[in-house]
Order: C-alpha cells, then structure tokens, then sequence
C-alpha cells in the first residue's frame, strides 16, 4: 500500500501561487540587478567631475560713484553683470591672456549666479582636472574684474572729458560776461550771470575733485573675496547616488517587466493554468526524471519505484476509475493526444500501458500516430508492421500483436506510413479492429498524433470512451490548450483527463514511504527484465535488450503483412473480472 502526504487542494493552490510570485519575482529580481549594474558600470567607466568656485564682490564704476549715493547696486545691474561675466569682452581678455586663436565660449567653462541679493557673484568651473577647475574659475574671475576696471576707467575718462568740457565753456563765458561789464559797469543782468557761472565753475571743479578721488578706491569696480581652490573629492559620478537609482528604477521596470510578462506569456507555468485552459481534472503529476542517461526509455521499467513511476501508476489507477462501468461490456478505449509536440505523449502512452498491465489489467497498446510512430522503438522493436497494415489487409488483429515481454501488455504498432492517415482511422474496418481488441482486453491504449497536427485524432476521439491530454510545463501553451478543449467538445468528447508532464517543483515529487505493497493480483508487479530501445541487426531484425524475452517470430517484415503470426496472440489475463477486482488504493482519487 502506498502511503502519500495527503496534499489538499487548498495547499495546492498555494504552492502553486507561491511558484507564480517566484516567476515574478525572479523577473523583478533580475531586471533589478541588471539596473543596479548599468548604474554601477555607468559611475564605474564615467570621467570624474571636479567643481572650483571664486567669489567676486562687484562695485560701482568711478562715474557711478559721483551720481548715486553710497555703494548700491540695484538688482536689475547685478543680473546684468552675471550676463556680462561671460560676454565677449571678457572673452576676448581671456583670449589674449592666453594668447588663443578665437575667443573661448566662457558659458560653456563656467556657470555664473549671484548669492542671494548681495552684491556677490559666484564663478563655478567643471572639469576632469581639479587643478585645471580651479584656474579656469580664477582667470574667468579675474578676467571680470579686469574687464571692469577698464569699463571704469574709461567711464572716468569720458565723465572727465564732459566735465572739463563743460568747466571751459563757463569759462569762455565767464570772460565774455567780464568783458562786457568793463564796457557797462552798472549793468546789472551781467552782474547776475557773473556770479552764476563763478559758482557753476565752482561746481563742476568740485565735482572734477571728487571724481579724482573716487578713481583710486572704485575704479576697478570690484575685487575677488574669494580665489578658486583645487578640490579633493569629486561632484561627479556619486556612485552611492547613482545606485540607489539605479535600484529604485531597476525594481520600478522589474515589477513592470514581471507583470508584463505574465500577460504577454502564452507558456503554461503551473498546474492551475493547464485545469482552467482544459477545462478537465488532472489525472497525474509526472515529475522531471533526473536519470539522463535513460532519456530514451521507459522510466517503469528502467526505474519502477521512483516518484515518476509511481505517477505513471496513480494515472493508471484513475483512469481505469474514470472510465470502469458496471453496464460496460468491453474494454475501455483510452485515447492519449497533446496539444503540439515535444509534450511526452508518446511516452506517457507507453508507462501508461505498462502501469496498468502491472495492475493486472490485459492491455493493448495501439500506436496510431503514423506520421511519427515512436511506440515500438521505445519498447526496443524497431519498425515492424502494425495497425495501418492490419487495416489495409483485413486480417485477424491477433496476428499483428507483438508480446514485449511485460506480462499482461501487448503492442500493436503503427506499421507502414499510409499516404492517407485521416481517412484510414476513419474506415469502418478502424472501428471492427478497435471492437475485436476491445473483446479479448481489459483496457485499450492509443496513441494518437497532436490534436491540433490534423484531423486523425479527431476521427479516434470519437471511438475512444476517454481521451487524456498530456501537457507540460514551460512546453505547453494557454491558446493552443484552449483550442484543444474546443476542438474536442466538437466531436462530442465528454471524458478529458490530464497529465502534467515536467513537473519540476510538485507535491508528487517528494513523496515520503512508511511501507510499499503492490496493488496487483495474480502477477508479479515488474517484469523480469526492462525492455531497452534497439536498432536493427545487419539482417533487418530487431535486437532485443539483454535479459528480455525476444518479440514473437512471427512479426512482419516489409511494408505490409504477408500472412498470419505462427504464434498465437497472448491470452488476456483475468479479462471479465480484473478491473471489478484491482480497485483504487485509498489516496489515488482522481487529483
């Protein structure tokens, strides 16, 4: 008796939503990684940004100074002396400072602000070199100032020149107005003119004075506060920065990504995907089998107490409760297909037949997938003729039976390739093969071509009491599942059941054992010796697998039968009473 961890239905659905969030979040993970990493290759492989600042104090011109009181500067200057820190004549002094061949384009050197609403203007230069920063800051600065000492100066001068202008054309006039009062000494209009350009004279020397004053103390119009300094670290890249946005971005597309994916995923991840696409019951679980190097044989025979095995043998058991009748007469018609290739359903076929026959059911496996037979192969048989052949012919279906050396089993190959398949599964003499089978066993296993291949499943499905499609994870596709479920329910096909192939992470996979006993009766539950796949020796003839007991002499060679086997088909085993007998173990409902 097979003990299982009974898994409910509850805590299967949440295994398998924690296996969903894992999908999701290994998608968020990785985008995030690979943000984390540009960002941290991007601040890396980028040149190092060194920033130098020099502070210059700016006052007002010579000529200003006599106009205005104090030192003020309104707000509407400063901002235009910013403008003026990079204007062309400030260029043009850089440029023969250095003796260059045009004028630098400063607006692109440095970055010019004013601090608050001082009379401050703060210089900034950028550069991969911190002592390269800091000069280019300097001579910008100093470059200003020179600029403005000699806007000042020239604004003397011509301020100067006006008021020396003005000083002799009172002058002139002043001894004009004395020339006439020496001809009339009483008249008085004269006298008042004569005292108002002796005080306008007055006046503009006054104003001459204080103008050579002031161009000692203001006539630079300004001073540098503060000199540039190389710096010691640099402004740019900021790894730590730059990687926490790298990571903030990274999780923000990670999540984007994840849903994304999901909606645009088509590929079936889990269990729950493959029951809503198919609209039917799962009948087995079939984990990964880890044993490479039999990829190409039957785990039930090779390894018949693994977790696989023991799948293979808990389908048996539900499919034979699914289709068991009491009014039925003879042996269920249990059809296997897929949706596309690459699924495992010829191999799913195979363990199916030799998991039921150790249950001591008579079976017969038919291989009725002619554009790809692969049935025989599997148990070691080569090509030989088979169903398509039989139906060609008419002759007893016994005669093409082929004894594989597992007891209870019988194979009925595919036989030659026909040039119509379709229509040769739809021949009547199909259905009199499949009733004559049906007969003399306990239960029929055909394997049939992906539904959506052609047109001969759809012909057997409608002969066949029960069909099962097998899937498999990460293989298996939503749209083409659903249209499998479509095109079944066409042809009027009620029983589905489903095998979910490659399971990598499944309840079944881990299962725990307190005893083990097989479930069959009247007959030893493995065989004396596992069929491997075979070629063909130099005669054409199969070569068994060491240690299994050949195929029957009587097998056909050549595209169609030349007569009837010499060897009597094998006589079905407890056939009547095996599957009112062999009834499910408790814990092999149908999951």
């Amino acid at each position: 008796m097979i003990e299982e961890e009974a898994v409910s239905p509850d805590r299967q659905g949440l295994r398998e939503s924690v296996r969903v969030l894992r999908r999701r979040w290994r998608m968020a993970l990785l985008v995030l990684l690979a943000a984390v990493a540009v960002s941290c290759a991007y601040s890396l492989a980028a040149t190092p940004l060194y920033i130098a600042t020099a502070d210059v104090l700016i006052e007002p011109s010579g000529a200003d100074i006599s106009a205005s009181s104090g030192t003020k500067i309104d707000a509407d200057e400063v901002a235009t002396q910013v403008q003026v820190v990079t204007s062309l004549p400030v260029s043009r002094l850089v440029q023969e400072r250095f003796s260059l061949a045009s004028p630098p384009d400063l607006s692109e050197l440095v970055s010019v602000q004013a601090v608050g609403t001082s009379r401050i203007l703060r210089v900034t230069a950028q550069d991969s070199s911190p002592d390269r920063a800091a000069r280019t800051a300097n001579i910008v600065a100093t470059s200003y100032l020179q600029f403005r000492e000699q806007d000042s100066v020239g604004r003397y001068e011509q301020a100067r020149d006006r008021l020396a202008q003005e000083q002799a054309d009172i002058e002139s006039r002043l001894s004009e107005v004395n020339a006439l009062l020496e001809k009339n000494p009483g008249g008085q209009a004269l006298q008042g003119e004569r005292r108002t350009l002796i005080a306008s004279s007055a006046q503009v020397a006054a104003q001459i004075d204080a103008l050579t004053d002031s161009l000692t103390t203001a006539a630079a119009g300004g001073e540098l506060l503060h000199s540039a300094e190389p710096a010691d670290n640099p402004v740019s890249p900021q790894i730590v920065l730059n990687l926490i946005l790298g990571a903030l971005v990274g999780l923000v597309l990670g999540v984007g990504a994840a849903l994304l994916r999901d909606r645009l995923d088509d590929v079936v991840h889990d269990e729950e995907a493959v029951r809503q696409a198919l609209d039917a019951v799962v009948l087995a679980r079939v984990p990964q089998w880890s044993e490479r190097s039999h990829r190409d044989r039957l785990v039930t025979l090779v390894d018949p107490h693994s977790p696989a095995s023991e799948e293979y043998q808990r389908l048996g058991v539900n499919v034979r409760f699914m289709v068991a009748t009491g009014a039925q007469e003879s042996a269920p018609i249990v059809l296997l297909t897929s949706g596309q290739e690459s699924e495992g359903k010829t191999v799913t076929s195979c363990n199916l037949a030799v998991s039921a026959a150790r249950l001591g059911l008579n079976v017969v496996l038919i291989d009725a997938d002619f554009r790809r037979a692969s049935v025989a192969p599997r148990f070691g048989l080569g090509d030989p003729p088979g169903l398509s052949d039989l139906l060609v012919s008419e002759e007893d279906p016994s005669s093409y039976l082929i004894d594989i050396g597992v007891d209870n089993l019988t194979l009925l190959p595919a036989g030659t390739l026909p040039p119509n398949p379709a229509a040769l599964l739809a021949s009547g003499q199909m259905h009199l093969v499949l009733e004559e089978l049906a007969a003399k066993a306990d239960m029929i296993v055909v394997d049939s071509p992906p539904v959506l291949t052609g047109a001969d499943t759809l012909e057997l499905a409608a002969l066949a009491d029960m069909v099962v499609v097998v899937t498999r994870e990460r293989v298996s596709r939503r749209r083409q599942l659903v249209a499998v479920r479509e095109t079944l329910r066409q042809v009027s096909v009620e029983s589905v059941g489903i095998v979910y192939n490659g399971v990598g992470d499944s309840a079944r996979a881990t299962y725990s054992y307190t005893s083990r006993e097989r479930a069959v009766t009247g007959t030893d539950a493995a065989p004396d010796s596992a069929p491997t796949r075979a070629g063909k020796d130099q005669a054409g003839d199969p070569v068994p697998s060491a240690g299994t007991p050949p195929p029957s002499g009587d097998t056909h060679h050549g595209s169609a039968p030349t007569g009837h086997r010499d060897t009597p088909p094998v006589a079905p085993a407890g056939h009547g009473d095996s599957r009112k007998t062999a009834v499910a173990e408790p814990g092999d409902d149908v999951a």
